[in-house]
């Protein structure tokens, strides 16, 4: 408001203005310190209900319970590699009893041969013969060859076996050293970040009630700051009975008053005006230290939020759960390699020695068709050399031996369908070894699960930075408002100069005989400036109760509007 231009622009009045321009600033920028205090507040509390999101409990019992079977089915590797041992073995005793049927066969083939190149030489004189013989040694030879390529592959894979079996017992040496206690820090890791989590989720929900619990603080705190707002008008009130004074002084009723009236006229608005000073002095250091108060008592909610905000991350250079979990993830993932290397070799292993079986059975069934031609012709020659009488009576010797020799192949024959058989149905069970996933690897379920704990970690590390980073911004920040927040230090002083100095300015009580009138038109103009009872109070004390009971029906205290602004 302007300065009054007339004779009551005193020390006092210009003391007033100060006051009312310091109480007006101080509170604007006490406003925005709390402004900001709320405003780092409120972003704390939006990080910790991301921390929250981040570790929802739903997604992370999907993924656990996807790693937890993930190390169930590494925990049977062992058994399964043994498992694969065991069909290997029997896999190469099979194959040694067919080394000793082939040979077998091969023993018979040569006395066929033998016993055939005899006939071809007992028959040499008798007409066509020589030719038939010749054509039972070529089916000999033919059924001799196709004997040694059967002995050939079983030889390849012989090979192939013994090099499976060699990797195979170190593979078995090695799942059993690494996989076992893989399993148990992935079970214990697992367990211990279900811990850390349900811990983890608690505390974000003791800090993110304590934040809402001081939010409330300095909002309540923020609505008191109305204090410096009720100061203002009151003394601006006090600004405006000077100036309604002056005002009257100056108008053609006030111009009728002689020096005596005006003086005493202008000792009773100063007697108001300290009155006024003097009780919202008061009343403005009581508040102001209810406010203090609440600001302090602020400050150690503060430090109990930010004592609680500390134990959100890990202690010292320690990881979290999660993070160990990825770093044993990481190692599975390493020995896994190794396993799924192992698998495809088992597969293959199968796979050749289910093609080597069926190379087999073809070759035995050709064999088999060998022994029957050779049983069809030496019958055959039977038949012609007892028609030719005491000359094929050495060849029906020697064909008959033939006969009895060809036989001995279908009994070996018969050995080695038997064991190819065996080799078939062992073949078949190595290579139903796989993990149990179908279609996936466990590499590539261990790659899933990892990138979705890791993808968890940063998510979770860059909100616990941010709530710890957020906390660290509302600690400071609040401690800088604490000490701008004293107002009555900073501004009680000047309003009680204020006090004083209206102090001195009061006289002793003048009599208001023959001033009715202009005292009456003055305490009016003056009463409705009003918007508190307290004011009215005084008002009525110094001008008498008509003049204030008149003017604002519905006014509150200044006590009731500080009640209000902090409940």
């Amino acid at each position: 408001m302007a300065l009054p231009a007339s004779g009551m622009e005193t020390d006092l009045v210009r003391k007033l203005e100060r006051a009312r321009s310091q109480i007006e600033q101080r509170f604007l920028d006490g406003g925005a310190v709390l402004l900001a205090v709320l405003d780092v507040l409120n972003k704390l509390g939006g990080n910790l209900e991301q921390l929250t999101m981040s570790l929802d409990e739903s997604a992370a019992r999907a993924t656990a319970s996807r790693l937890v079977e993930t190390a169930e089915q590494l925990s049977a590797l062992p058994s399964l590699e043994g498992g694969r041992q065991v069909q290997r073995a029997s896999i190469e005793e099979r194959e040694k009893s067919l080394d000793i049927h082939i040979a077998a066969m091969q023993e018979t083939l040569r006395y066929l041969r033998t016993f055939a190149m005899t006939a071809k030489i007992a028959g040499a004189g008798i007409p066509d013969f020589a030719g038939f013989a010749e054509e039972i040694v070529e089916r000999i030879q033919f059924g001799t060859a196709e004997v040694n390529q059967l002995s050939v592959r079983l030889t390849a894979l012989r090979s192939t076996i013994a090099v499976a079996a060699a990797r195979g017992s170190q593979t078995l040496e090695r799942y059993q050293n690494n996989i076992p206690p893989i399993v148990k820090n992935l079970s214990r890791t697992i367990e211990d970040l279900n811990v850390e989590r349900r811990q983890l989720a608690g505390l974000a929900e003791k800090v993110a009630q304590m934040t809402r619990k001081v939010q409330t603080k300095v909002a309540t705190t923020l609505s008191a700051m109305q204090i410096g707002d009720i100061t203002r008008q009151r003394i601006e009130h006090c600004q405006s009975a000077f100036t309604i004074a002056d005002a009257y002084f100056a108008s053609q009723e006030g111009r009728t008053l002689d020096g005596n009236a005006r003086q005493r006229i202008a000792l009773l608005v100063a007697r108001l005006v300290f009155e006024q000073l003097a009780e919202l002095t008061a009343h403005f250091g009581r508040d102001c230290a209810t406010v203090v108060a609440t600001i302090k008592d602020l400050s150690n909610d503060i430090s109990s939020l930010m004592k609680l905000a500390s134990g959100i991350a890990p202690e010292g250079d320690g990881e979290s759960g999660i993070r160990r979990l990825e770093t044993d993830i990481a190692a599975a993932r390493g020995v896994v390699a190794g396993i799924e290397e192992m698998a495809e070799e088992a597969a293959r292993l199968s796979r050749e020695t289910t093609g080597t079986v069926a190379e087999l059975l073809l070759g035995i069934e050709t064999i088999r068709l060998v022994r029957t031609d050779i049983q069809y012709m030496a019958l055959n020659t039977n038949l012609r050399c007892s028609k030719l009488g005491e000359d094929g009576r050495a060849i029906n010797v020697v064909t008959a031996e033939l006969r009895a020799f060809s036989a001995l192949l279908d009994d070996t024959a018969a050995k080695i369908l038997e064991a190819l058989k065996g080799l078939e149905a062992d073949a078949a069970r190595l290579g139903e070894g796989d993990h149990g996933f179908g279609n996936d690897s466990l590499d590539g379920r261990l790659a899933e699960v990892l990138a979705r704990i890791r993808e968890a970690g940063d998510v979770m590390d860059a909100n616990i930075a941010s709530v710890q980073a957020t906390g660290r911004d509302v600690a400071s920040t609040v401690a800088a408002a604490v000490g701008t927040l004293d107002f009555k230090t900073e501004l009680g002083d000047v309003l009680a100069d204020c006090t004083e100095q209206a102090r001195l300015a009061v006289g002793e009580t003048p009599t208001l005989a023959g001033l009715e009138a202009a005292v009456a038109a003055i305490g009016d103009r003056i009463a409705r400036v009003y918007t508190m009872n307290s004011e009215r109070e005084i008002h009525g004390r110094i001008f008498g109760p008509g003049s204030s009971a008149a003017a604002a029906p519905t006014a509150n205290s200044d006590d009731d509007l500080f009640e209000d602004a902090l409940f």
